[in-house]
């Protein structure tokens, strides 16, 4: 029965071969492909319908079984004629398809119709406006031969965000989020769903000696369908008025009107080389690595060199030269002294505002340097900037950070409408997170810090800001080494991040890492931090004096020094050490505004007045910060995490001892780590070293850096789970 079976299935597949079934169907299979792929390329040319392409399918699938029907009949040589039974399976194979094709043109008369008696409702036309007035740029193809002119595509696509963000009704989604799709083939509805617009912008770019050619299409993210299409073949010189007519039409096609003089001729060039500099330099001060920060400063100062009016390249050189501070945590990633970096941030965005006085991010870069630097004048320069530009990611982003040094509760409330515009940007999650983490809300930092790494996992800062908060918040630190480990090899020319891991491989005795971290910073020259690490380690094994002397060769040379200056105030010593330290820490204060309003090293100011006699000065200093630091908050822009172990140092250093030993406990079980080797040497504790208690938390300190210590040697390299694991 076996073996007949099998002879009859291979008379078969005979019989089909000689009558050629097989071949007329690949044949007739590989023309319909061909043919619907031309289709859709007319279709994209001439703007069709998408329905004239699902037409053409249906009457390909509708073929497909009356070609193998005449393949049947015919293909043997070709010399049958039409027989009774051949003909009535070619009509019922017609009656068929003619049945289907009715159903598909009812299906779509329904939904036409469906639409039309939707349309007179008042409050379906008012959400389909609101969905209009709002685009996403997406980046430009770069179709030149010189794959070398990318930065020129991209830069043409963020000009027109720039110049549709000045458009007051229409709500321009931000260049991160847009530019997430590059080299991506995504749908235009997906892209709407995630981003929340109604539209798309899209287009190409060739480049091609002094010849421009752009293409931009004007998408609809409910149906896919285009709004509107051109193409402009132009000499590269037109470069701006192309931009100009791309944005008004646009705005035409949307419904919605260009705001007056405040478009882009205000603020924008007529060089093509100075645009050309400005967009090369921003492309690579957005990669926020140090050595291709330092590259992008430099472009963008030809920029402005070729064209002194430009203000929009004096608004990148200042955020530049902010980004190229150091010691300002995951916020800057440079290798310049903060002051000299600061001061040239303002230098530039002086000359933005001197150039486009109604330009918002120019008044929103002069207010951030002002801000840093402590100057009079930054509320107003920020409230100018957020009433110019009110829908600019950037100048909201600026203001957030603003507000996060008066009111961190308002400051994050101002990222909800910023998460709007920019969904996909992972920088901004990474502020976000920095001002969760100052408003106390640690696990919901962790979460955004996890969302900025998924969506951008070469986001060096990311990593930099998860771990910082993962160590000193939650108390992981094999996971926290890990999360910087990764930041470092990201951007390997950063001198302060390999401090970090220098310091965590010193004090879990990774003599051979540590090793390699003092390598990196011979090969960059870098002796500040090799200085500061020496320092450190000097104070950790009680060897004060060294400790003091390298502390005050580092604050001659940058006086504020945040770092230099917490571990200088925390050295042991005698009253005329402590009474220069506390001269040092007024001084500092005294010429900073904002530090005082912050409380910036107020344990200091309690301990060392303590320290030399005067009891109601620190008494004083304590009554004036108890209540905000048991609140669980940070206060100033340079301040990252919601606790510390200021309240429990200052308890102690007044002689309150049961209440220095329960916030210690309180903040060990929050998760903070004091650090046992801090505690150690720390001369604010001597008044509780004995008691069981401080013993009992030194103990359990010094057990879970132990365990954290085997768990980093057991895998010292990050993973998925440990990114997923962020708060969680």
């Amino acid at each position: 029965m076996t073996n007949a079976s099998e002879g009859g299935m291979e008379s078969a597949w005979g019989k089909l071969r000689r009558r050629k079934v097989v071949q007329w169907g690949v044949a007739y299979a590989a023309g319909a492909w061909g043919l619907l792929q031309g289709l859709q390329f007319l279709g994209e040319a001439f703007h069709w319908s998408s329905r004239v392409l699902q037409f053409g399918t249906l009457i390909a699938l509708i073929s497909l079984p009356i070609v193998l029907v005449l393949a049947w009949y015919h293909g043997e040589r070709g010399h049958q004629r039409p027989i009774r039974s051949e003909l009535a399976i070619l009509a019922l194979l017609l009656l068929v398809g003619g049945a289907g094709l009715w159903v598909y043109q009812r299906s779509t008369e329904s939904t036409a119709e469906l639409a039309a008696k939707s349309a007179p409702t008042p409050a379906a036309a008012s959400s389909e406006r609101r969905a209009a007035a709002s685009v996403a740029v997406l980046p430009f193809s770069n179709l030149s031969s010189d794959p070398a002119n990318a930065y020129f595509a991209d830069g043409i696509a963020e000009t027109l965000i720039t110049m549709l963000t000045q458009v007051p009704k229409l709500m321009v989604i931000g260049k991160v989020s847009s530019f997430s799709y590059k080299g991506q083939a995504v749908d235009p509805r997906t892209i709407g769903q995630q981003l929340g617009v109604g539209a798309l912008l899209e287009g190409s770019v060739q480049r091609a000696g002094d010849r421009l050619r752009v293409a931009v299409q004007l998408v609809s993210t409910g149906d896919g369908g285009h709004l509107w299409a051109e193409t402009y073949d132009r000499p590269a010189t037109d470069v701006f008025a192309v931009q100009d007519e791309i944005a008004k039409r646009v705005t035409e096609a949307l419904s919605v009107a260009l705001a007056g003089d405040s478009g882009p001729g205000s603020i924008g060039t007529t060089n093509v080389a100075a645009y050309d500099a400005y967009l090369k330099g921003k492309q690579l001060v957005n990669r926020r690595e140090t050595k291709a920060l330092e590259e992008g400063v430099a472009l963008l100062q030809k920029a402005v060199a070729i064209d002194a009016n430009f203000a929009r390249a004096w608004v990148a050189v200042s955020r530049a030269y902010f980004l190229s501070s150091r010691n300002e945590g995951e916020t800057t990633i440079g290798r310049m002294p903060s002051e000299q970096a600061f001061a040239l941030s303002e230098r530039a965005a002086r000359r933005a505002v001197a150039v486009a006085p109604d330009y918002g991010a120019a008044h929103a870069a002069l207010a951030l340097a002002l801000f840093m630097q402590d100057r009079g004048g930054y509320d107003e320069a920020f409230e100018r900037a957020i009433a110019l530009s009110p829908n600019d990611p950037e100048v909201i982003r600026r203001y957030a950070f603003y507000l996060r040094g008066k009111d961190t509760g308002a400051a994050v409330k101002m990222f909800e409408p910023l998460l709007a515009l920019e969904p996909r940007d992972s920088t901004l999650r990474l502020g976000y997170a920095g001002h969760l983490d100052s408003n106390g809300e640690v696990e919901a930092a962790l979460a955004q810090y996890r969302e900025a790494i998924r969506i951008d996992p070469s986001n060096v800062s990311a990593y930099y800001g998860a771990s910082s908060t993962v160590g000193m918040m939650v108390g992981r630190g094999d996971l926290a080494l890990r999360l910087m480990r990764r930041a470092v090899t990201l951007d390997p020319d950063n001198p302060d991040q390999i401090a970090d891991v220098a310091f965590a491989y010193w004090n879990w005795e990774e003599t051979g890492l540590l090793g390699e971290a003092r390598q990196s910073w011979r090969r960059m020259g870098a002796k500040r931090e090799q200085q500061a690490l020496d320092a450190r380690i000097a104070r950790y094994k009680s060897r004060t004096d060294e400790a003091r002397h390298l502390y005050r060769a580092l604050l001659a040379d940058a006086p504020s020094d945040s770092y230099a200056l917490w571990h200088y105030t925390r050295l042991r010593g005698t009253t005329e050490d402590y009474e220069t330290a506390l001269h040092t820490v007024e001084a500092v204060r005294e010429g900073s505004e904002d530090m005082r309003k912050i409380g910036f090293l107020a344990d200091a100011v309690v301990c060392l007045n303590a320290w030399i006699g005067n009891d109601k000065a620190a008494v004083d200093e304590l009554a004036r910060w108890e209540s905000p630091w048991r609140s669980r908050h940070a206060f100033g822009f340079n301040v990252s995490h919601a606790r510390d172990d200021f309240l429990a140092r200052s308890l102690a250093c007044v002689g309150r001892n049961d209440d220095a030993l329960a916030e210690l406990e309180a903040l060990v079980r929050e998760g903070f780590d004091i650090g046992w080797r801090n505690l150690a040497v720390d001369p604010a504790y001597d008044g509780i070293r004995a008691d069981p208690r401080f013993r009992a938390l030194s103990d359990q300190l010094k057990a879970a850096d132990a365990e954290a210590r085997k768990r980093f040697r057991a895998r010292p390299d990050l993973n998925d789970a440990d990114i997923e694991s962020l708060g969680m």
